[in-house]
């Protein structure tokens, strides 16, 4: 069993649903979700989901100017840190993943492996945009996919959060990089957490190419591409820069052969559905 974390409002609660099929396809998972009302209501008899109201409202964005809207943003992204020690109450690790991700494969066992022998204090996943100006006002590291061992780690990175405007920090985000430098970490490898901002760039356009099917999965590279991390369902209040690839992937999983891919693609179109009858 795999403990993970997540952060869902009535907002995000349709792409979550959406990542919590795709990678119960792989592993046999107990869910700790940061929520609001409506989302604990929805979960409060779930199996193996243990939701915890503390978000107060999801009227919030990080990628439109304004101060209220940017300070409840950070109010529910820093509820990821109250929820992941919530599963370390009850596990020797856990995951967080934003609920905005899709996988198409499993979690390597390699990767499992170095949680459950704490090997290291912490999995973290670098952005890749081959960018340096775009990492320096975001951050290097990515924060909506990692792990952790170590409750240290999430203590030190939530303290420095909390003092992220007084140091002109990005969110949450950019804390991540210098608290890093004091635990034992290890990147995962770029076929994790594969989010549109790695392929939207001159520089890092042709990766596109890396994408190819070995009997009916889906590879970047030479290995398996595990998850993918874009708004699928979600109506954005800015426009949806990872819309290119959203279309390519579920393109690609319409035509699949693959069992797991088809119910995948069913999935989808269902939440779809579903969504634009709300």
């Amino acid at each position: 069993m795999i403990p993970i974390c997540s952060v869902v409002t009535k907002k995000t609660l349709t792409e979550f649903k959406l990542l919590k099929f795709s990678i119960e396809q792989f592993h046999d998972v107990h869910w700790f979700i940061s929520c609001d009302a409506e989302v604990e209501e929805y979960y409060r008899d779930a199996y193996k989901v243990e939701p915890l109201k503390v978000i107060e409202t999801d009227d919030c964005d990080h990628n439109i100017q304004s101060e209220e809207k940017n300070n409840n943003w950070m109010k529910v992204m820093m509820s990821k840190f109250t929820i992941c020690r919530e599963a370390m109450k009850k596990h020797d690790f856990c995951f967080f993943l934003d609920s905005d991700m899709v996988f198409v494969n499993p979690i390597e066992s390699r990767v499992l492996r170095l949680l459950k022998s704490g090997a290291v204090d912490a999995l973290i996943s670098p952005h890749m945009t081959n960018n340096v100006q775009i990492e320096a006002n975001h951050g290097y590291y990515n924060a909506g996919m990692f792990a952790v061992t170590n409750t240290e780690f999430l203590d030190a990175w939530e303290n420095l959060s909390k003092d992220y405007k007084k140091y002109n920090m990005y969110f949450e985000q950019q804390p991540l990089e210098f608290i890093h430098r004091t635990f034992l970490t290890a990147n995962l490898p770029i076929h994790y957490n594969l989010g549109w901002w790695r392929f939207n760039l001159p520089q890092t356009q042709e990766r596109i190419k890396l994408l190819n099917d070995r009997e009916g999965e889906l590879w970047f590279g030479d290995a398996k591409a595990v998850n993918f991390h874009f708004h699928a369902l979600r109506e954005l209040e800015t426009d949806n820069f990872g819309k290119f690839m959203v279309d390519m992937i579920f393109d690609y999983l319409s035509k699949s052969n693959n069992e797991k891919y088809k119910k995948l693609y069913e999935k989808y179109e269902e939440l779809k559905n579903e969504s634009n009858n709300d």
